[in-house]
């Protein structure tokens, strides 16, 4: 089979899962082809959707894979290049690829917003929060929290993320996203056990493991300096992990779960999750977990 990895030329975004995937792809006997979402034409005429992308300056190949596992889009600079790198993965699903995640689970777990819509709505714990364009709405949140976290709804790695306990110090932060034109985003800070977080990987509704990030400081992020550590999971952690993957329709994701005085908060579920530091917690590779579920779907 050729098993396809959607990730933009422009960057090489997390090079190390990348070759986990194309290694466990090979060790499978299979081909791994990369396919550059920013590099893709989309061709529609009598014969359908043709799809291909350029590898030189003058020389096209076709996009024709037996499956693909999407990655990451690429850094977003304007609404319509979004759309136009969706609908390039879209039309592969309209062709029948399969691709994990799912465009439209991918979509929604990436938008903070949307995805905390829908676990509210499935009854998942998440934390209190308010998203809006409106500073003063923000302002108010900020007020009534005491303790707040600031964050960008596409935003990742704990970069760009802001704790407040002062509203009018938080307005210049709200003055900061306005004048980009970006929505605010505000949530109550949760003390969480142990100082960090759980991240706990699902893939095909199952748990293949766990690690607890212990942060250096406030944040549990790995790349904000967070340690890696051994966890041993208990049923409801679990148990919520594998709902929250069900609800927002991932095939695989991290699911990253805070322990508080008042129980289990879901933080996030990632769907383009990096792997290096739950490796080395759990001596697990993600990688062939993901990629026989997606030969799994292909031969549905």
């Amino acid at each position: 089979m050729d098993i396809g990895l959607i990730r933009p030329y422009e960057v090489e975004y997390n090079n190390r899962d990348i070759e986990d995937l194309q290694n466990a792809i090979s060790a499978l006997g299979h081909k791994a082809k990369n396919i550059y979402v920013d590099n893709m034409g989309v061709r529609i005429n009598k014969k359908g959707i043709l799809l291909s992308q350029i590898i030189s300056r003058d020389k096209m190949e076709p996009v024709n894979v037996d499956g693909a596992i999407l990655r990451h889009l690429g850094f977003i600079k304007d609404f319509e290049q979004f759309g136009s790198r969706l609908w390039c993965v879209s039309a592969m699903e309209q062709k029948g690829m399969p691709v994990i995640n799912p465009l439209s689970a991918w979509l929604c777990a990436s938008d903070k917003l949307h995805s905390f819509i829908v676990l509210a709505k499935h009854g998942i714990p998440v934390p209190e929060t308010v998203s809006t364009e409106n500073m003063f709405i923000a302002y108010n949140a900020v007020k009534e929290y005491k303790e707040a976290v600031v964050k960008q709804l596409r935003g990742a790695m704990g970069f760009g993320v802001f704790r407040v306990n002062d509203a009018d110090v938080a307005m210049h932060i709200f003055s900061y996203f306005t004048n980009l034109s970006k929505p605010i985003y505000v949530q109550k800070f949760l003390e969480k056990k142990g100082g960090g977080d759980f991240r706990i990987i699902v893939v095909g509704g199952q748990v293949i493991g766990g690690e607890f990030r212990k942060g250096e400081e406030w944040k549990s992020n790995i790349a904000q300096g967070a340690a890696p550590l051994p966890a041993k999971l208990n049923s409801e952690l679990e148990e919520l992990a594998v709902k929250t993957s069900h609800a927002l329709g991932l095939e695989y994701a991290g699911i990253d779960i805070a322990e508080t005085k008042d129980g289990y908060y879901v933080l996030e579920a990632n769907p383009s999750i990096s792997w290096q530091g739950f490796k080395i917690a759990t001596k697990v590779n993600p990688a062939e977990h993901i990629v026989k579920h997606l030969i799994s779907k292909i031969k549905e």
